[in-house]
């Protein structure tokens, strides 16, 4: 009788624990916000602040809407309109579409390091502000403020291709005998190296498109986005 209780008992805890495994709240949101549990298609509209958050969880924002996700680790979320992000366990998250914003705290070699998951690269990060920008294509831009982070590849090495720089009296002799466009091609190759992973310093900015990694300037409007994290 005593061996069978104790089954029950151990059987019984994982379940406990997992319904227990709150990760966050949905802190402040304006507009409409939905929350996917995981086990059903159907979204549940929020109506309160403060809503509890669970690991399966996905988070979305419709047109004219914004949240914030505050997690249990310190770690901020921010999402702008039309935006989807979910979270799949502790440290993973993976924003789906539109523009997701994040505040990571430092964590040390207890805690690990936070993944986020994109269709073709997975980023690591240890505390730092960035922006992901996810187009319905899945491809993505990748915009850090402040920190470091290393991006690495899912499978194969990264095209990763720097800014060209062209001669300009050489681009227009190059025009005159119609050899512009082989020019150009022979100039990218100079300045594209193939890379398994690398990382991004504060103020970088680059798209990512399937193997292909082109960089981006940080304009003004994408850093405005980051002041979704103090709402």
């Amino acid at each position: 009788m005593k061996n069978i209780t104790l089954i029950i008992i151990c059987l019984l805890i994982p379940c406990s624990l997992l319904a227990a495994e709150g990760i966050g709240t949905v802190k402040k949101y304006t507009g409409r916000i939905e929350v996917f549990d995981g086990s059903s298609p159907r979204p549940v509209m929020l109506n309160a602040p403060d809503t509890a958050l669970n690991i399966k969880n996905k988070v979305a924002s419709k047109r004219a809407s914004t949240a914030l996700v505050v997690l249990n680790s310190g770690d901020k979320i921010a999402l702008s309109e039309n935006a989807v992000v979910s979270f799949s366990e502790n440290n993973k998250y993976s924003p789906e579409s539109g523009r997701v914003v994040f505040s990571i705290k430092k964590r040390g070699a207890e805690t690990g390091t936070v993944i986020v998951g994109l269709k073709t690269a997975v980023i690591g990060v240890k505390g730092t502000e960035f922006l992901i920008d996810v187009a319905e294509d899945g491809k993505a831009k990748v915009y850090l403020k402040d920190g470091e982070i290393s991006v690495d590849s899912v499978e194969g090495e990264f095209r990763k291709h720097g800014k060209v720089v062209m001669d300009e009296y050489e681009a227009y002799v190059r025009k005159m005998m119609g050899e512009y466009d082989k020019y150009v091609t022979e100039l990218q190759k100079q300045f594209t190296e193939y890379v398994k992973t690398f990382t991004m310093k504060p103020g970088q900015a680059i798209s990512i498109d399937g193997q292909d990694v082109n960089t981006l300037d940080f304009d003004e409007k994408t850093l405005k986005e980051f002041e979704l994290l103090d709402m």
